[in-house]
């Protein structure tokens, strides 16, 4: 009788998209002040990490932060790039909402004390980190990366699953279509043609997505190429007595945005994130965090209950003392994995 198979033991990482958590934090807990002062921020980020941590049991959490010039190498290939945002990536601007700045520099000091791992790069994008990341993943690793951003579906495999914080839900290869009409692996290809306004990357004129489910609906069903487009599109037309201009500006590549006739081209470079935008300096310090263990020196939960304490967090939290204790008590598992992780590389280095 043959023994059954174990199931792989898999490691839990969790990519927290910090900006999108902090502003979904900030912008709904608007009403939280202690002292004239606003924390709503800093309390409702750590609370949707901690919850998120407490149910689903990650081993390792890291959090990626967009510098102050970030998203500069995409200015650089797309000149419109955010252009709806009136952002400079090249002049320091001061904050469009102070009171959100001061509270992520008070968010990043919690992390730190909390032995959660951090990055922030001047030109980068946290979307960028994130990628890098998801493309060497280790084989016994699972990731779900914490976010709003819709652009991180990209990254969806067998092993990455997209926690979407206004779905309240972690989206999976096998519940995609529930949540959207396209596949899952459609999501760069849907962006390349239509654009995405959030970012203000223009698309195809008179194209949305409607108008390729409509028109193409294996988009709803299996993975699609640009040049299977272009195909399909010949075969409608030729079956129509008249052609249709939409489709014809596909084909044509007829856009309102600067890129011209290389929209395809600069759409995918700009928005596939599996090809993420880095610096060489920005890889080397990503490959530091990933494998760098976190010196414990001078971090305690004390030094967190600290500045609970003094940002009047503990007030929000019920139940007194025992309250803020227990409140914390998700995150000592990380600590306490991260602690165990240093011991053992620096037992290593002695031996050797």
């Amino acid at each position: 009788m043959s023994r059954p198979t174990k199931k792989p033991k898999y490691t839990h990482t969790l990519l927290v998209d910090g900006d999108s958590l902090l502003k979904t934090a900030y912008h709904g807990a608007k009403n939280l002040y202690y002292k004239e002062n606003h924390i709503g921020g800093i309390f409702q980020f750590l609370t949707m990490l901690r919850k998120n941590i407490n149910e689903y049991r990650y081993d390792r959490v890291y959090v990626f932060w967009d510098g102050v010039f970030s998203g500069r190498l995409r200015y650089d290939i797309y000149k419109d790039y955010k252009g709806n945002r009136d952002k400079d990536f090249y002049c320091e601007q001061p904050p469009s909402e102070p009171e959100l700045y001061i509270q992520k520099e008070r968010v990043i000091d919690y992390c730190e004390e909390l032995f959660i791992r951090q990055f922030i790069d001047e030109v980068v994008e946290a979307d960028d980190g994130i990628g890098y990341y998801c493309n060497q993943i280790k084989d016994n690793e699972k990731v779900v990366i914490m976010t709003n951003d819709r652009d991180m579906l990209q990254l969806l495999n067998d092993r990455v699953g997209v926690y979407v914080l206004n779905l309240r839900n972690i989206i999976t290869i096998s519940n995609y279509n529930e949540y959207f009409t396209h596949h899952y692996s459609n999501v760069k290809l849907l962006k390349m043609i239509s654009g995405d306004a959030s970012d203000n990357i223009k698309g195809i004129k008179g194209v949305s997505e409607k108008t390729l489910i409509k028109y193409f609906p294996e988009f709803s069903s299996k993975t699609l190429t640009l040049e299977e487009i272009f195909s399909k599109i010949e075969e409608i037309q030729s079956q129509r007595k008249s052609r249709l201009k939409t489709l014809d500006n596909i084909i044509n590549k007829v856009t309102v945005g600067v890129q011209g006739e290389s929209i395809f081209e600069v759409n995918e470079k700009i928005i596939n994130l599996k090809k993420p935008l880095l610096t060489e300096q920005s890889k080397t310090t990503l490959n530091n965090l990933f494998s760098s263990p976190i010196d414990p020196e001078n971090r305690t939960t004390k030094n967190v209950i600290k500045m609970m304490l003094e940002d009047g967090l503990t007030m929000a939290i019920p139940g007194g003392r025992d309250g803020y204790i227990n409140f914390l008590k998700p995150f000592l598992r990380i600590i306490k994995k991260e602690k165990s992780y240093f011991s053992k590389i620096k037992n290593y280095e002695k031996k050797i």
